[in-house]
């Protein structure tokens, strides 16, 4: 009995658990690549095995994680890029002024630059629960500013009233190429742009115009 009970092979063992799973992956790997795989792979065709085996698994299964994502994270993510992408915009139009900072450029106190975005006369953003202040509506050239401020901003921000401040500031910096004749069709602009180079009467109006028409359907 003991003799029998010795040489009697175990059911399962280490080696046959982990031969189990491999075949269970590539299973479902091929099961996968079967069934929806969008990548060009050929050139992997000509790795070797242990290769080639590694990068299509790669491939497949970050296909899958994204695939397998539900709405939520996806709006998770989406999100994520279109801030990342904000900020990036923001970086490259001059950054961001504190409160502070912006009360020692124009030389007044705080309570009035508080003041100054209370009466639209400042874009500010809210972040985390502090306001901030894009840098590009500020300027030192006498041509083009107002005590320190970008001519035009005063004027055009009340128009801007009902919006987000980050579509206020997004009507700012979008870029357009169609200026009501003023510019060229298919010049590329921004608002900012123009209230840096200094603007006129005619196009402080054109401008005015397209705030108060911003979010519609209607260009005129």
């Amino acid at each position: 009995m003991e003799i029998e009970k010795r040489n009697k092979k175990p059911i399962s063992n280490d080696a046959d658990i982990i031969v189990e799973r491999l075949e269970n992956i590539v299973k479902e790997l091929a099961d996968q690549i079967r069934s929806n795989f969008n990548s060009d792979m050929k050139m992997e065709l000509a790795l070797p095995d242990n290769h080639f085996f590694l990068n299509v698994a790669t491939q497949v299964m970050s296909e899958k994680a994204i695939s397998d994502m539900t709405k939520e994270k996806k709006r998770l993510i989406n999100r994520s890029i279109s801030r990342a992408r904000f900020f990036d915009n923001i970086r490259d139009n001059g950054g961001l002024f504190t409160s502070l900072e912006v009360s020692k450029l124009l030389g007044v106190s705080k309570v009035t630059v508080k003041k100054k975005k209370d009466q639209y006369k400042l874009l500010s953003l809210n972040l985390n629960g502090e306001f901030v202040y894009p840098a590009f509506q500020f300027s030192t050239n006498d041509e083009n500013s107002n005590k320190g401020v970008l001519i035009g901003i005063e004027e055009i921000l009340p128009f801007l009233n009902n919006f987000s401040d980050v579509m206020k500031y997004g009507f700012f910096v979008q870029k357009r190429n169609v200026f009501d004749r003023v510019l060229p069709d298919g010049t590329d602009y921004t608002i900012v742009s123009l209230l840096k180079k200094g603007i006129n009467k005619k196009e402080l109006a054109v401008i005015i115009r397209l705030a108060k028409t911003f979010g519609s359907q209607d260009p005129a």
